[in-house]
């Protein structure tokens, strides 16, 4: 048997393992380092056995202690519900006028509801309420279909132009690209709205433009201009745009047409969080309390 080389400082064999000029010594593995690495096998295969571990074609090994992070998260969502409910227990209550009359529910609950407003509607209405180009200012008091409680929570919760069968409907037709009115016919009318704002016009188109308006816009706006809650009609008069106030945007929406959209949200949101955001659209609008 050959004579294994050894360390000429320590004494200990050498492997014949030899890199750049440093030869490797042959010392075994520490007895600790050896107990522990069995240790840790013995205990992972004692959590294998216990625990969900291994997937199969159609599940996965349980462990015989039958735990699941996923039984824990329901049970805790299901915890987390009831006691949201427990804690939103007014707003169960389907009469929203009712709950429109108490003044202690928004000191007690317009910061949590604030919370749900910007989860679901701040991206088009602004953190603010005060809305932006083509999504209503809920906060100035000039509304489409009422601001009643009853009217505000029925938009809420079916929308306009929804996927609801109960939405509300509502278009600005497209008067001069579907060829109803001439380009100057169009331009008539666009003066006589600046007039009914009082934004300055010309009042020779202006009159012309009147009789315009009163063979195709009145249905909708009313003989005044003054709008119509029924249909979702502006008020032209109340120096309040949807879409800008300009001459050129006047033109373009007479021109063009107009169609907002406004979800539905039964389905989405519970009644309950409904009349939460209704009552939080209440709380900071114009005719606000205090």
């Amino acid at each position: 048997m050959a004579v294994r080389e050894k360390d000429p400082v320590s004494g200990t064999e050498l492997t014949g393992h030899e890199w750049d000029g440093i030869k490797e010594m042959d010392t075994p593995v520490p007895w600790a380092s050896r107990w522990a690495l069995w240790i840790s096998i013995a205990v992972s295969v004692l959590f294998w056995v216990l625990y969900p571990s291994f997937p199969a074609v159609t599940g996965y090994a349980k462990g015989l202690l039958g735990y699941s992070s996923r039984a824990e998260v329901a049970a805790a969502v299901e915890q987390a519900d009831t006691g949201r409910a427990q804690a939103f227990a007014p707003f169960a209550s389907e009469d929203i006028a009712a709950l429109a009359a108490d003044p202690a529910l928004q000191a007690r609950y317009g910061a949590a509801i604030s919370k749900l407003y910007a989860d679901n509607c701040a991206a088009c209405h602004t953190a603010a309420l005060t809305g932006q180009p083509g999504f209503p200012d809920l906060t100035d008091g000039h509304w489409l279909w009422s601001g009643t409680p009853e009217e505000i929570e029925y938009s809420i919760r079916y929308g306009i132009n929804a996927a609801h069968d109960d939405t509300r409907s509502a278009q600005m037709l497209a008067f001069g690209a579907d060829g109803m009115l001439e380009k100057p016919q169009v331009r008539e009318v666009t003066e006589y709205v600046l007039s009914l704002a009082g934004l300055e016009h010309d009042a020779a188109a202006a009159a012309r433009g009147k009789t315009v308006f009163e063979d195709n816009c009145t249905a909708c706006h009313g003989d005044d201009g003054r709008g119509g809650l029924e249909v979702g009609a502006p008020d032209l008069g109340d120096g309040r745009w949807l879409y800008g106030g300009s001459r050129e945007e006047i033109y373009r929406s007479i021109y063009a047409g107009r169609q907002g959209v406004m979800p539905a949200w039964e389905g989405r949101l519970s009644g309950a969080q409904i009349r939460m955001l209704t009552l939080y659209v209440l709380w900071n609008g114009a005719d606000a309390p205090g």
